[in-house]
């Protein structure tokens, strides 16, 4: 099964890791997650002004525009 994520992009649920806040005032671990992997692939989808949600896969890193909760209900709706 896949996740549309925005945008054009979807994953496959057997890469997902993890669907995480994008709201640093949220967790600061996130805010760390996200400034280590600076040097890896980290792919942001545009359509909105205002992200929401940061997507780990086991291939890259994705920043996208859908709330963690709306991503949440879509992979649960898949399975």
């Amino acid at each position: 099964m896949f996740l549309h994520i925005g945008g054009s992009e979807i994953v496959f649920s057997s890469e997902l890791i993890g669907i995480f806040n994008l709201d640093p005032d949220d967790n600061s671990v996130n805010e760390s997650f996200l400034n280590t992997v600076k040097n890896n692939p980290v792919s942001i989808i545009s359509g909105s002004k205002r992200h929401k949600s940061f997507i780990v896969t086991s291939k890259n890193v994705y920043i996208s525009p859908i709330s963690p909760l709306t991503l949440s209900k879509r992979r649960n709706s898949s399975l």
